[in-house]
């Protein structure tokens, strides 16, 4: 209700309505009525200063910096412990740029207590509007879902959007018997899948496997269907990745429906080596993105990230090196190694941008300050760090690793993006680092590419020098640069490279192939 004040009134409560003007109504006036015109001037004066104001105090809330971890806040207000596995996804229905955040099942608070133990979330859910600051909105599940038993855990989400839902798959760690091949195991993993109108939920399950539990031998011997990831190709194709150290990673083509799969399994990540796939699509190419050994050690975490890249979402997918991840050496190209700061083990990434079209990736990390959220159980907090592209490959925190340190904050609206970073090519050299002789000298290389080709670059090397020889090479000059790496290997252990210790193991083990390096120059 409007109060207004009378002439030589103190107080008081006007009648319900619009205020009236005097020189409109006829009531008399204390002012002439061009008097209250031009009162009125400065009054809309500040309505407008007191609006710019506003905007100007919502802009500032935007912000410009940020420093790892992330905060993710519980309703409480109270920082979440863990985000492991992190997964996000774009609501591409949200007028202003909303991103969601979803987790895999863990205790995020110390706060909250379920008997004797912590509360375990069942994958929480978080949004945000700025990829900064994530407020929680739910728990995609207050308790298991079926086809999951009883005691199964739900880990590693991955949200989708297509055919107007929302889609959230997930790991089942333990199926129902109904399900399972093997009635009374409990290690038989499984994919699920859930939809909503909402990124929030509420999830309707499916309530059978999108894949089921797959025999790796008789009885309980499964292999590990973990960790889901749809990627969609160029033709509108969905296929999902799924897989971890137990039998690999493999890809299959969704079902339209997005329900099940088809056609046979192809793996693309070798048994023992790789979990957490995440494939993007950029420039032509799909980068899988995969995290190798224990993930959850504490301090002791050796956890990293490696990609590959290849032309097909059914692979293979191919290092820097020419390598397959597929292969039994496996191949794969470190992209997140540890620093030396305080974080290890990082890796199980989701790749994203911003939006202004920037890269980025969140990934988990354990805090070398802060390790355990409790006895055995590993503490996994969200961090943000920006890709770029460089030669073809991601580049990921400018190539030093989890940042610990305040850096640019994604943008949030489109064309705010920041130029360009000037970062080094990744290695694009063709090199033998060898054993040394005993007169502390490097071993020579070889003298480069067989045959000159347009767009290569040759350079010999000379006894005691410290860099490799070179080779600048294109895709159709593959051959080329193996050739010369080669090259390089064998002179390295040859009688003119090492001198007495040729024929000594140490010289050759010095000289494997894993001391060399072959890559592209070309920026994309």
């Amino acid at each position: 209700m409007a109060r207004e004040f009378g002439p030589g009134h103190s107080g008081g409560l006007a009648s319900p309505g619009p205020r009236s003007h005097p020189c409109t109504t006829g009531e008399p006036a204390m002012l002439p009525c061009a008097l209250w015109q031009k009162k009125e001037q400065p009054v809309r004066s500040c309505l407008f200063l007191l609006a710019a104001v506003f905007h100007a105090a919502a802009a500032a809330q935007v912000p410009t910096t940020y420093h790892n971890p992330l905060p993710v806040r519980l309703a409480s207000g109270e920082l979440a412990q863990n985000c492991a596995d992190p997964a996000v996804l774009r609501d591409p229905q949200a007028a202003q740029a909303t991103w969601y955040l979803y987790c895999t099942t863990d205790p995020v608070s110390r706060n909250e207590r379920e008997g004797d133990g912590y509360r375990f979330r069942f994958l929480p859910v978080y949004r945000s509007t700025d990829l900064v600051h994530w407020d929680w909105v739910s728990d995609a599940f207050t308790d298991r879902p079926a086809p999951a038993a009883p005691k199964s855990w739900l880990w590693a989400p991955e949200p989708q959007y297509h055919d107007g839902r929302y889609w959230l798959y997930y790991t089942i760690t333990d199926t129902a018997d109904a399900h399972s091949p093997e009635p009374g195991c409990d290690g038989d993993s499984s994919i699920g899948v859930a939809s909503s109108a909402s990124p929030a939920g509420p999830w309707q399950a499916s309530g059978k496997p999108v894949v089921g539990p797959r025999r790796a031998a008789p009885g309980c011997k499964f292999d590990w269907t973990f960790d889901p990831d749809v990627v969609v190709d160029d033709r509108g194709t969905r296929w999902l990745y799924y897989g971890s150290y137990g039998g690999g990673l493999f890809v299959q083509r969704l079902a339209a429906d997005g329900l099940s799969v088809e056609g046979e399994p192809r793996r693309v990540g070798t048994s023992g080596r790789y979990e957490g796939a995440e494939v993007v699509r950029h420039d032509g190419w799909y980068y899988l993105f995969a995290s190798a050994t224990d993930c959850c050690a504490g301090p002791l975490t050796g956890y990293a990230l490696h990609v590959g890249r290849a032309a097909s979402p059914l692979g293979p997918f191919l290092d820097r090196q020419g390598n397959d991840m597929a292969a039994a050496r496996a191949g794969g190209t470190p992209v997140l190694p540890q620093s030396g700061n305080r974080w290890v083990g990082a890796g199980h990434n989701s790749v994203l941008q911003d939006a202004a079209g920037q890269w980025w990736t969140i990934y988990h990390a354990i805090d070398l300050a802060d390790p355990v959220f409790a006895p055995g159980l590993t503490r996994r907090p969200a961090l943000l760090d920006r890709v770029d592209w460089v030669g073809g490959w991601p580049v990921v925190a400018e190539g030093q690793g989890p940042s610990d340190r305040a850096l640019p904050a994604p943008a949030t609206t489109a064309g705010a993006r920041d130029p360009p970073r000037r970062l080094p090519a990744p290695a694009s050299t063709c090199a033998c680092f060898g054993a040394r002789t005993s007169r502390n000298r490097q071993p020579r290389p070889g003298a480069g590419c067989a045959t000159p080709a347009r767009g290569v670059r040759r350079r010999k090397a000379w006894p005691g020098a410290r860099s490799p020889v070179t080779c600048t090479w294109t895709p159709t000059r593959r051959r080329c640069c193996r050739a010369h790496c080669r090259l390089a290997l064998a002179t390295c252990a040859s009688k003119r490279g090492c001198g007495s210790m040729r024929r000594t193991i140490a010289a050759r083990r010095m000289c494997r192939p894993a001391s060399w390096q072959c890559g592209m120059t070309t920026t994309t």
